[in-house]
């Protein structure tokens, strides 16, 4: 939906509110989004699902008109940017998401005098799309970095799933207030289990490049590209693949997803499979023996699993310079760290010949850092969050 009709959409629901409070009255509605409403995934789906057992409250999926995935949503959904959205939220009690809230949940209310002071009317829970730790903070757009920031350091509740994040978050991420970033854990690690199923999977999944824009050059140029497509074409790889009958999923980016049609043409084994952008990214977690990665946060949820990683970081030099991660790469990668296609190739191998394990001196150290990044693993993460949100409600309506 373009600004334009979801400014119309916002005052059309800001000029109705005063007549609609009966309707609304003593409900309790909390709206859930992520993704800017295009998919149904992480942790906003993990918490919305947990919610959907609460009979006290009203959750809604807030969610594009036209997103592949709107059909597959069960239970209450609004569509993003519509009068009845906005009118939902500016009744609201929670609001949960993933990117931001102008993103997912209410676009440009933020920004609209008079209308943004509906902004403060709700609990505002940021959720994350993944855990802080491989990308330094870089706001989308330069010119509304300070609104970002405002806006960020606006909510209520930053979930953690460590003291080391949270200081993250706090100190030098976006800065949150100290008294607003909460260690409850992921929801998305609660659906998270170890399945073992038929084929013997492995899951590549890279994380996008910001500097990647195009206007001059084609996506088959860069080193993402040739990086990412030489190593799925490997001769000796999908040599490996098909002699231990091995398969490789891959999911490229969903913000690479605009240069999808140029993955396409590259042709692949017969055990290589490219995944759509809808793909159910917990599910190819938990079906795979090895995650290939580069400086994605779907590592976090790998580790949970406490299954091998292979961080094939083919830039990092540049990474480092134009991006930057709060984990020290050298010394606090909870994985295999790999620079080239043989050495990644050969680790696969590796890790595979050992039974899908690591070496025991890497699997000790593995073990070591594991509570510095994963404070809980008990899968009671959306019920922390939960509780909290009502600690948190308490807590606000007694101010009132």
């Amino acid at each position: 939906m373009d600004k334009l009709k979801c400014l119309i959409n916002m005052i059309i629901a800001f000029i109705i509110y005063p007549f609609t409070k009966g309707k609304f009255k003593n409900r309790k509605i909390w709206l859930v989004g992520g993704n800017a409403g295009e998919l149904f995934v992480d942790n906003g789906r993990a918490i919305y699902e947990y919610l959907r057992s609460k009979k006290d409250i009203e959750e809604y999926w807030v969610v594009n008109k036209n997103s592949p995935v709107f059909d597959k949503i069960h239970g209450g959904k609004l569509v993003k940017g519509s009068v009845e959205s906005y009118l939902y939220f500016m009744n609201s009690e929670v609001v949960l998401f993933s990117h931001s809230i102008s993103a997912d949940i209410a676009p440009y209310l933020f920004v609209v005098p008079v209308i943004n002071l509906f902004h403060y009317k709700p609990l505002k829970v940021f959720l994350n799309h993944g855990t802080v730790g491989f990308k330094v903070r870089m706001a989308m757009n330069k010119k509304t970095e300070k609104i970002a920031e405002n806006l960020v350091k606006s909510y209520d509740v930053n979930i953690c799933d460590s003291e080391y994040e949270k200081n993250i978050k706090t100190k030098t991420w976006w800065n949150v207030p100290e008294n607003t970033a909460f260690i409850t854990g992921y929801p998305r690690y609660d659906k998270l289990y170890n399945v073992e199923v038929e084929r013997k999977e492995i899951f590549f999944m890279p994380t996008w490049r910001n500097w990647i824009k195009l206007e001059n050059a084609r996506i088959e140029d860069t080193e993402y590209f040739k990086n990412i497509t030489g190593l799925i074409t490997d001769e000796r790889f999908n040599k490996y693949l098909e002699e231990k009958n091995l398969y490789l999923n891959v999911y490229i980016h969903q913000l690479m997803h605009d240069y999808l049609k140029d993955f396409n043409k590259v042709k692949l084994g017969k055990n290589v499979t490219l995944l759509p952008k809808d793909a159910d990214i917990t599910k190819e977690l938990m079906k795979a023996k090895i995650l290939i990665t580069d400086y994605s946060s779907v590592a976090y949820d790998f580790y949970y699993l406490n299954k091998p990683i292979v961080f094939f970081q083919f830039d990092r030099e540049e990474y480092q310079k134009k991006v930057g991660s709060y984990v020290d790469l050298d010394k606090e990668l909870f994985g295999e760290g790999v620079h080239t296609i043989r050495e990644c190739v050969e680790k696969i191998e590796e890790i595979t010949e050992n039974n899908f394990e690591y070496s025991p001196a890497v699997r000790e150290n593995m073990d070591k850092m594991r509570s510095m990044f994963l404070k809980y693993t008990d899968k009671e993460n959306c019920k922390r969050v939960y509780e909290l949100i009502i600690k948190k409600l308490g807590e606000k309506n007694g101010k009132k």
